[in-house]
């Protein structure tokens, strides 16, 4: 596996870090498909606990993943390069640390993502979503787990399908932290 290859999945696992959780009970109109208004409706239904204003820090450490043709060093290369990749940095205002966005662990692309299921209740998140990767296949992802108001933290199954692979599966977690105030905007 080439480095570009692995880029490619970290680029599209980068874009899945997203707040949310799901039953279907979010989908208010029945179509399969929880759309960011029904996903927004849901943080305000379920009594989302507001979050910590400033700047926030979000990982993601794998520990399977399901290629059984590479060797053990490979495969957690191949782990450590997409947790590499998937990290990020987000800015929470005073306002969205209210009630923020459905979106706001998702990054740019994220609207893009379709979402199965999504479920906030209280500290409890849970969702299943399926995002594009343009021309190289697709990846599925579920978060399961609690946020709070400084940190959280959800088990992840990242299930990637690439054209002349095949399915790649990983497990692990992703979290996050408040790590202090936002850098002053230049």
């Amino acid at each position: 596996m080439n480095i570009a290859f692995l880029k490619a999945i970290g680029s599209s696992i980068a874009l899945l870090l997203i707040n949310g959780c799901a039953d279907n009970s979010a989908d208010k109109d029945g179509n399969g498909v929880i759309d960011s208004k029904e996903r927004t409706a849901e943080m305000n239904y379920d009594a989302f606990i507001p979050m910590k204003a400033g700047l926030w820090e979000t990982k993601f450490v794998f520990d399977d993943i399901n290629v059984p043709t590479l060797s053990k060093a490979q495969r957690q290369q191949i782990m450590d390069a997409v947790a590499k990749s998937a990290s990020s940095q987000s800015c929470l205002t005073d306002a969205e640390a209210k009630k923020p966005g459905a979106d706001f662990f998702g990054g740019d692309g994220a609207e893009k993502c379709v979402y199965k299921a999504f479920d906030v209740s209280g500290q409890n998140v849970r969702m299943k979503l399926s995002c594009g990767m343009e021309s190289m296949g697709s990846v599925d992802m579920e978060l399961t787990g609690v946020m709070g108001e400084s940190e959280f933290n959800y088990d992840s199954m990242v299930d990637i399908r690439l054209p002349m692979v095949g399915k790649v599966a990983m497990q692990g977690n992703a979290m996050g932290k408040y790590i202090g105030a936002c850098p002053a905007s230049s």
